[in-house]
C-alpha cells in the first residue's frame, strides 16, 4: 500500500447487516438493492457513520494516535456503494488533529478529523421521551413536522448492541458508550429525522463525562424546507455534538391510470403488442400506461423490482379490466433470444428503457469498463433485442431507441461514457432502420425528466415525463405509415 494508505477494504452485505444490528440504521438505501435504486445512489451504500468508526477503531487498533481522542468531525460528499474496494488515507497531522479521507473507486467520499484537543460541555438531556420506529421501518415524517422534536435513543438491545463486537478498540480507547452514541446518530438520521427519505451529511461530536442513561438525546434544532437541511443537537452517554442531514425528495410517481386514460384514446393503440424493457417504473412504466389505455397489451420487463412490476400491473388490469399488462423477467445482459423463448404474443413493438446506473462516481476523463458496460445495456443489448423480435414476427416491428439531450455540448459532469454510447445509439438505430432484418427504430433525444435517477436534493430544471412521452409514444405507434 501507499505510505499515506493506512487501510483497504471491501464493505459487504453482511457488514451492511452487522452494523444495522448494532446503530438499528435499516434505512433500505442501505439495505435493499430493490428500494435502493428509487434513492438518490441507486443501489446500496455504506454508512457513513459506519465508515467514521471504521476508520477511529483502525487508528487507534494500529497505534496511529499516540494521543486520546476528544472529538470526531465527519462530512459525507459521495457515496460508498458496496463490494468497492475502499480506502483510508492520512492526511495532514499537527498538535490538536488528524485529517483523514476515506476514498472508494479513486473518488473522496469521506473527509475525517480526530481531535485531540476540544473543550467539551457535557450536560444531561433531561427528560426527553424515547423515539421510536415501527421495527426496522424507517419513520417518514414531513419536513415541517420536524422541527423542534426532541427525543432520546437508547443502545440496540442484545448481543447486536455490544461496541466491542464491532469496534473493540475504539470501545476500549473512548468506552463502549461513546462508540454507541456515535453509531445511533445513524440510527437518528435513517430511521427517525429525516428518516426514509434522508441523506447524512455531517457528524461533529466531542468526547467529555458519561451520564448514567445509556443511549442519546437529540434536539431538531433547524429544519430549512427550502434547503431540505436538519441541523440536530445531540447530547447524552459522554457526546456531545451536531448532525446535519438533509431529507431527500421522495420516489418518483408517475400519472395514474385514470389521468393517462383522459389523455389517451381509448383505441388509439388497439392492436399493439408492446415489449417494454425496464418498464416496472419510470418511463416505462408510463409508457405501459399508455398503450394499455389507448386499447392496445404491454408486456413489461424487469430484472429486479418484481413488486413494482405487479403493482404496475395490477394498475393497468385493475383499470383496463382485462389482462392488458403482462410481465417477464428480462437481464439486458443476457440472450434475448432465450428470455423471449417463452413469450406467447409477438411483439408488434419495442421500448427499450433498460437501463444500468447512468450517474457514477469516477475520477478518470474517460472510464473504459463504465464505457463498456454502457455499451452492453445501449447497444450490443438493443440490437441483440432488435433482431430477436423481428425475427418472430411476421411484419415490421417498431422499435423506440430513447438517446438523450446529453450527447449535445453543456452536458452534467461526469457524463462523457454514456453521451459517447448515446450518440453510438443513433448510429445504430439509423442503421437498423435501413435493413428489413431489424426493426424500424424511431430515436428521440429525450430531455431531463423527473425520474429515480434524475431526482436531486435540490431541484434543477427537469420535463414533465407525461407531457413528453406521449407525443413519442404516439410517433412510434404511426412510424410504419409515416415512413
Amino acid at each position: 500500500m501507499p505510505a499515506s494508505v493506512i487501510a483497504e477494504r471491501v464493505f459487504t452485505q453482511s457488514d451492511q447487516e452487522q452494523f444495522a444490528a448494532f446503530s438499528g440504521d435499516w434505512n433500505p438505501m442501505h439495505m435493499d438493492k430493490v428500494a435502493a435504486r428509487r434513492t438518490q445512489p441507486g443501489a446500496p451504500v455504506v454508512h457513513g457513520v459506519h465508515l467514521t468508526l471504521w476508520a477511529l477503531e483502525t487508528l487507534i487498533r494500529d497505534g496511529i494516535l499516540g494521543k486520546p481522542v476528544q472529538g470526531i468531525e465527519a462530512t459525507f460528499v459521495k457515496f460508498v456503494y458496496l463490494d468497492t474496494p475502499t480506502t483510508l488515507v492520512l492526511g495532514a497531522r499537527d498538535e490538536d488533529r488528524l485529517e483523514l479521507t476515506v476514498v472508494a473507486a479513486g473518488v473522496t467520499t469521506t473527509s475525517l478529523t480526530i481531535k485531540f484537543d476540544i473543550g467539551t460541555n457535557t450536560a444531561l438531556p433531561g427528560d426527553y421521551p424515547e423515539a421510536t420506529t415501527n421495527g426496522r421501518a424507517p419513520n417518514a415524517p414531513d419536513l415541517t413536522a420536524m422541527a423542534s422534536q426532541v427525543g432520546w435513543m437508547p443502545p440496540m438491545p442484545g448481543p447486536s448492541g455490544d461496541p466491542t463486537a464491532l469496534f473493540p478498540h475504539a470501545a476500549r480507547a473512548i468506552g463502549g458508550e461513546r462508540v454507541t452514541a456515535v453509531a445511533l446518530s445513524s440510527r437518528l438520521v435513517g430511521m427517525l429525522y429525516p428518516g426514509l427519505h434522508s441523506v447524512f451529511g455531517s457528524l461533529s461530536v466531542a468526547f467529555g463525562p458519561g451520564d448514567p442513561r445509556p443511549g442519546i438525546g437529540f434536539r431538531v434544532a433547524t429544519a430549512n424546507a427550502r434547503t431540505r437541511m436538519l441541523k440536530m443537537d445531540l447530547v447524552g452517554s459522554g457526546v456531545t455534538g451536531t448532525v446535519i442531514a438533509f431529507a431527500r425528495r421522495e420516489a418518483v410517481a408517475q400519472a395514474g391510470m385514470d389521468q393517462v386514460a383522459a389523455a389517451v384514446g381509448r383505441d388509439e393503440f388497439a392492436g399493439v403488442t408492446a415489449l417494454i424493457t425496464g418498464g416496472s417504473r419510470g418511463l416505462g412504466a408510463l409508457t405501459a400506461k399508455f398503450i394499455a389505455a389507448g386499447g392496445g397489451d404491454a408486456i413489461v420487463t424487469y430484472a429486479l423490482g418484481r413488486e413494482d412490476a405487479e403493482q404496475l400491473a395490477a394498475e393497468i388490469n385493475a383499470h383496463t379490466g382485462r389482462q392488458s399488462c403482462t410481465l417477464l423477467r428480462y437481464d439486458m445482459m443476457a440472450s434475448a433470444a432465450e428470455q423471449l423463448g417463452s413469450l406467447s404474443a409477438t411483439p408488434t413493438h419495442l421500448y427499450h428503457f433498460a437501463s444500468p446506473r447512468i450517474y457514477r462516481q469516477k475520477t478518470a476523463l474517460f472510464d473504459a469498463a463504465l464505457f463498456a458496460e454502457f455499451t452492453q445495456a445501449y447497444l450490443t443489448s438493443f440490437q441483440d433485442l432488435c433482431a430477436v423480435a423481428q425475427a418472430r414476427a411476421t411484419e415490421r416491428v417498431v422499435a423506440f431507441y430513447p438517446s438523450t439531450v446529453f450527447v449535445e455540448p453543456g452536458r452534467p459532469a461526469d457524463m462523457t461514457e454514456y453521451a459517447m454510447v448515446k450518440a453510438a445509439g443513433e448510429v445504430l438505430a439509423d442503421e437498423m432502420s435501413k435493413s428489413e432484418s431489424f426493426p424500424l427504430v424511431v430515436c428521440r433525444r429525450l430531455p431531463r425528466m423527473l425520474t429515480d435517477q434524475t431526482a436531486t436534493l435540490v431541484r434543477v430544471q427537469t420535463e414533465d415525463a407525461f407531457t413528453v412521452m406521449l407525443p413519442v409514444v404516439r410517433a412510434v405507434q404511426t412510424a410504419l405509415t409515416q415512413s
